[in-house]
């Protein structure tokens, strides 16, 4: 397992992207897809600051994609 922590620069239905800092760029950060029985996506909003744990396998696309397995909002 690996973790990446940021800020949440993107919540989208089952997926958020995560930023290095809170003035990313579009295709900065990780996104994450989230499972419906991991997390109420509706309690992560924009701007928070977060821990996600996740499998360390990502796709190549802009911006890297990977499954979280736990988020920790810090």
């Amino acid at each position: 397992m690996a973790t990446f922590t940021g800020y949440i620069a993107e919540v989208m239905e089952g997926k958020i992207r995560v930023a290095p800092t809170l003035e990313a760029e579009p295709f900065d950060g990780i996104l994450f897809h989230i499972e419906k029985h991991m997390l109420d996506v509706e309690l992560l909003f924009v701007g928070q600051q977060v821990r996600v744990e996740y499998a360390e396998q990502m796709t190549r696309s802009l911006p890297p994609q990977a499954a979280a397995h736990r988020i920790d909002v810090l």
